[in-house]
């Protein structure tokens, strides 16, 4: 997990031909000619004309002040410690001023920052421990995998580490709040009724899930052998499961296919992220809330029909709790995933935010919640390759696809475009929302791929592809462009 440091891959030499040297930030890949059609947008005159994928998206598309912020952010490496807690302190005294809704927030999703370390120091902690038990049992005084798990201690230890994931998680906060704020989207439905994840019994129960999968997670990635990156289906000649989905991705329990990653996946990214993960993806709800208004401002959808949103690999479902609860409760929503496990965890997301819903429209109202209960269908959860939906053209208003495109291959990207660009009525919408990528913050071009080394094996490719040229290809329209820390959206 050294991509949280500010430091470049390890044992390695950084120089001219080095891909991951300052000096020449990445060399991005150049498309081989066979992979160029005559209609496409031609891929060597964009690598030509354009330093970064960035560089490219930000004359592509309408980018709104946040592309700039985080563009800006540090990108010469002089913040030091200080000055990234002087940041901080800022974030905090303007939430403070502010009082009300914007204080209960902050001192909320602070609490929420404390809880997602906690799990992150025990994982950490406990994959130490692990790593220096199996070594004493082997008479391996100085095993490899404790000296990775030392290091990384080390790293996370240094003050300029720390100070920097806390200021990023700070002004996510602070950039999640202000679009509530804007009325671009509702407060976080967790917060503003009971809920499971208020219960102490609930966080207990995931800790110890994190735990258990942190020391599985660790200790597979200091190995990091062959063995280590299969899953129980790796290998299997399958039309359900194609060869790049076989992977145990981030070391985790069988990669995507597991009970167990998936009951602990959600709790495993905010830890990681310090509990800014549900603010970066929210990133993703402007265009799809602002959509839904245009509509029905000019009737075309929600008088005559419900609107109907399918969000592509919908892994556990978290955000498409937050897109049900921003758009008419008549929505209709189509969940896919190609994991049974994660479609699992979505149905059960879905379920307990129909619940939250039900019970907070009932004790806001001197109404009856008849209408909230008979309106508030289940999620339909289809399970499929995103490459391959199983739906009629022109089915729904928008789509959307989360953290997708990092994990497939280049030319897997390019048709889960076309499909996506198939299902979408004219006039829709289709929101994309990943990783950075080369461009978007400069400042960590030449740490960016060490997430490759969390078994990441498309990632490299993915942070020097230019995305747009997918969409494009099938006659769609770039919209706009925004940035929250590690996450970006685009709309098309």
């Amino acid at each position: 997990k050294d991509f949280l440091s500010d430091v470049p891959l390890e044992n390695k030499q950084l120089g001219p031909s080095d891909p991951t040297s300052s000096a020449n930030n990445y060399k991005i890949d150049k498309p081989r000619e066979e992979d160029i059609h005559e209609n496409d947008t031609t891929l060597l005159d964009i690598n030509e004309q354009f330093a970064s994928p960035a560089e490219y998206e930000n004359t592509r598309f309408v980018c709104d002040e946040t592309v700039q912020l985080w563009q800006d952010l540090n990108r010469d490496g002089s913040m030091e410690a200080s000055d990234m807690i002087q940041e901080i302190a800022n974030v905090a005294n303007r939430f403070v001023g502010k009082g009300g809704d914007a204080l209960n927030y902050w001192l909320r999703h602070n609490a929420r920052t404390g809880y997602f370390l906690t799990n992150a120091a025990l994982g950490t902690i406990g994959s130490g421990l692990h790593e220096r038990l199996v070594n004493n049992k082997n008479g391996d005084n100085n095993g490899d995998g404790e000296g990775k798990a030392k290091g990384f201690i080390e790293t996370l230890a240094q003050p300029k580490v720390v100070s920097r994931l806390f200021m990023e998680t700070a002004l996510s906060y602070e950039q999640d709040y202000q679009r509530i704020a804007d009325g671009k989207y509702k407060l976080p439905y967790d917060m503003y009724t009971s809920n499971r994840q208020n219960s102490p019994f609930f966080f207990a129960q995931q800790t110890y899930k994190f735990v258990n999968e942190a020391i599985g997670t660790l200790s597979r990635r200091n190995r990091g052998t062959d063995e280590d990156k299969r899953t129980w289906i790796s290998g299997i000649k399958s039309d359900m499961y194609p060869d790049y989905y076989q992977n145990a991705f981030h070391y985790q329990t069988d990669g995507w296919m597991s009970q167990e990653s998936a009951n602990v996946y959600e709790t495993s990214t905010e830890s990681l992220f310090l509990g800014r993960q549900d603010a970066m993806q929210r990133t993703a709800l402007v265009p799809l809330v602002q959509f839904c208004k245009e509509l029905s401002q000019s009737n075309q959808v929600g008088t005559t029909r419900p609107l109907r949103v399918l969000e592509v690999a919908c892994g556990t479902g978290r955000f498409l709790t937050f897109a049900r609860d921003n758009l008419p409760l008549d929505t209709e929503f189509t969940a896919v995933d190609l994991s049974p496990f994660y479609l699992d965890k979505a149905r059960d997301n879905d379920k307990n935010w129909r619940s939250i819903r039900k019970k907070s429209d009932k004790a806001n109202s001197s109404e009856s919640s008849t209408d909230t209960m008979t309106t508030l269908k289940p999620v339909r959860a289809v399970q499929a390759k995103a490459e391959d939906l199983p739906f009629e053209n022109e089915e729904f208003d928008a789509v959307v696809c989360m953290y997708l495109y990092h994990e497939v291959p280049r030319d897997i990207r390019a048709q889960i475009a076309s499909e996506m660009a198939r299902v979408t009525r004219p006039g829709g919408r289709v929101i994309f929302t990943d990783s950075l990528q080369l461009g978007d913050r400069p400042a960590q071009d030449a740490t960016m791929g060490n997430f490759e080394k969390m078994n990441e094996p498309h990632y490299r490719d993915y942070i020097s592809d230019f995305l747009p040229v997918h969409f494009e290809n099938v006659g769609m329209e770039c919209l706009a462009k925004t940035i929250c820390s590690g996450t970006k959206t685009l709309a098309f």
